[in-house]
């Protein structure tokens, strides 16, 4: 398995994206990718507090539980983390859009809240990418989308983790993973500004590429590339 990284703030003043990745055991791993709630406090914080606490109990519970109730029960525990650190921020409001893949021999399963995605590269073709959770993609699903839509709810998700007493449901799908199968876990700020195809071209040696268009970005972009 090969991973690599990125991540930049673009015209942003600061990167409100995080991500991280474990090995859980020779033939499992976690990766995620959370983005920072816009218009909330502390959205960096958030999304890091949420990926370091879902990653930190997949790594404690991995083999206790089957996958499905370890991812919700991870997402679970990273919106109680984010609510103590509300707490002791006394932040009115934090939260976060997040994508989880995790990898158990052959199968990967994906969750996710919000609008940030996973993709899935077979036989250098796009083969699946995950639903986002907006107000978007509701309009468009009952052709109720209009051209001045697009500004007006463009930022607004659906689903997240905000630390609160109920969390929503997340979304899981099960994938039969086959050799050579490219996983993108993104933020929203990546494929709205760039075709996923540059994240899944991407070598660390094209990282000056990727870079060069940090200040035409609208947003923070960052993403995941898992090669399988």
């Amino acid at each position: 398995m090969k991973v690599l990284q990125y991540t930049n703030k673009g015209s942003r003043d600061e990167n409100q994206d995080y991500m991280s990745w474990s090995s859980l055991s020779d033939a499992s791993s976690i990766f995620v990718v959370a983005d920072g709630m816009g218009g909330y406090s502390f959205g960096d914080i958030a999304a890091k507090v949420v990926t370091e606490a879902v990653i930190e109990f997949a790594e404690q519970n991995i083999g206790k539980c089957t996958p499905v109730e370890l991812l919700k029960e991870a997402l679970i525990y990273g919106n109680d983390c984010l609510m103590l650190k509300k707490i002791a921020l006394s932040a009115k409001q934090m939260g976060c859009v997040i994508v989880v893949l995790l990898i158990i021999g052959d199968e990967a399963y994906l969750t996710w809240l919000g609008d940030s995605r996973i993709y899935l590269f077979r036989d250098h073709t796009e083969v699946y990418r995950t639903e986002d959770h907006s107000v978007i993609n509701q309009l468009s699903k009952i052709n109720t989308l209009r051209a001045e839509d697009l500004e007006k709810y463009a930022a607004i998700v659906t689903k997240s983790i905000m630390g609160e007493d109920n969390i929503d449901e997340a979304t899981i799908r099960k994938v039969r993973i086959e050799p050579g199968d490219v996983f993108i876990l993104c933020s929203d700020g990546f494929y709205k500004d760039l075709p996923i195809k540059e994240a899944y071209g991407y070598e660390g040696s094209l990282k000056d590429v990727i870079d060069a268009y940090s200040d035409k970005m609208t947003d923070n972009y960052t993403f995941i590339k898992v090669e399988v």
